[in-house]
């Protein structure tokens, strides 16, 4: 199953106004066809083919700890979720996805190929969080009252993609008897940062609004759930709550904070000094787009790099990278990064998933779904 419900650029060419970032995404494209080919997923667009961990530039390293452990844990993470006691040290491992099917076998840790999720009991769409066209969401209900809340942010490289790339293995928490609140921000490269990270944090007060305005959804219990460039954001909102904040907010919005119970980051950049140095097509267009500059200094690209921002009250984060994946590296982008979570709040905050074999295009067939679906109902108290 495919994270977007169309074609990347159906989606992405509907908004007319957006011709600047089309221009960005068709040069990147023209690249890198000429060199790798394109093909989409699950997750975005991903190079078709496997770059070799070699061939990828050393990053401009951020200095998250002078003590920080370079190997991953070699425990496995016990599945039955015993309180693991506070430690620093690196992100605890959880075990590759074996083939299951959640709805007959229990023991089951991935989707079938073919999996669709039940009906929602209602969904509302458009639903306004800000004054800007791109500041709405669509809200996936099931029969429960105040559902803990999944807060999908799609991918798309921070220059394309919308609300409606909701993916299967998402509206499955709908069936598990959560909200999923799937929500549009700002794309550069009108929109650089720090506009989608605002866009977020208004977008999670508002839902705070939303619970306290009826039963519907527990604004407490809620979990931000981030593909590609929507990983980095989750991350960067989670590690920066009373930071970046949304100005001109509503006077409901302000009294509510954007803190949440957890995240779960799925290839998600979050070194974009690397991510620009990076040799796939895509990655230095993207990344200084987002970043608001071209060409970028390590110094812009430090500002959205979340590995700045950490310190000993991070939310709970779950981290799932494609070992073979052509444009986010799993080792720089993902294991360094829950390793520095970890040690900054310790190691059973931060849990980290490398998916044998797979690339850019994690779907549900792939990643432990059962242990994704055990974190978030830890994170929310379930």
């Amino acid at each position: 199953m495919n994270i977007s419900t169309r074609p990347f650029f159906n989606a992405l060419l509907r908004r007319p106004s957006d011709q600047a970032r089309v221009v960005l995404l068709v040069v990147a494209l023209v690249a890198m066809v000429s060199v790798l080919g394109v093909t989409t997923g699950s997750l975005g667009l991903s190079a078709a083919g496997v770059s070799d961990s070699a061939s990828v530039g050393e990053p401009v390293a951020l200095d998250f700890s002078a003590d920080r452990v370079a190997t991953a844990a070699d425990t496995l993470i016990d599945t039955t979720l015993v309180a693991l006691p506070r430690t620093l040290g690196p992100a605890a491992w959880v075990p590759d996805g074996r083939p299951g099917d959640l709805r007959i076998d229990a023991t089951g840790d991935v989707l079938p190929d073919d999996y669709v999720a039940a009906e929602p009991a209602q969904v509302i769409r458009d639903l306004s969080y800000g004054p800007d066209e791109f500041h709405r969401f669509d809200l996936y209900l099931p029969e429960q009252s105040n559902a803990p809340v999944i807060v999908f942010l799609h991918s798309g490289g921070w220059i394309g993609g919308d609300r409606s790339m909701v993916p299967e293995m998402i509206l499955r928490f709908v069936e598990r008897g959560y909200a999923v609140a799937s929500v549009d921000y700002r794309l550069a490269p009108d929109h650089p940062f720090p506009a989608p990270i605002h866009d977020v944090k208004r977008a999670v007060r508002e839902l705070k609004v939303l619970a306290d305005d009826g039963d519907l959804i527990d604004g407490d219990r809620m979990v931000l759930y981030g593909t590609s460039a929507g990983g980095h954001i989750a991350a960067f909102v989670a590690a920066t709550d009373g930071r970046f904040e949304p100005i001109n907010v509503t006077e409901a919005q302000a009294a509510h904070d954007s803190s949440v119970a957890g995240i779960v980051v799925a290839v998600g950049p979050t070194d974009l000094v690397q991510m620009y140095d990076h040799p796939n097509a895509w990655a230095r267009g993207m990344s200084g787009a987002h970043a608001g500059c071209e060409p970028c200094t390590t110094a812009q690209l430090e500002l959205p790099s979340v590995g700045n921002y950490l310190h000993g009250d991070l939310p709970p984060a779950y981290w799932a990278y494609g070992d073979e994946d052509p444009l986010v590296d799993a080792e720089l982008q993902g294991r360094v990064m829950a390793d520095a979570w970890a040690q900054a709040s310790g190691s059973e905050y931060s849990w980290f998933d490398l998916v044998e074999g797979s690339d850019h295009n994690l779907t549900g067939a792939v990643v432990n779904q059962r242990l994704i679906e055990a974190f978030v109902d830890q994170a929310v108290g379930r």
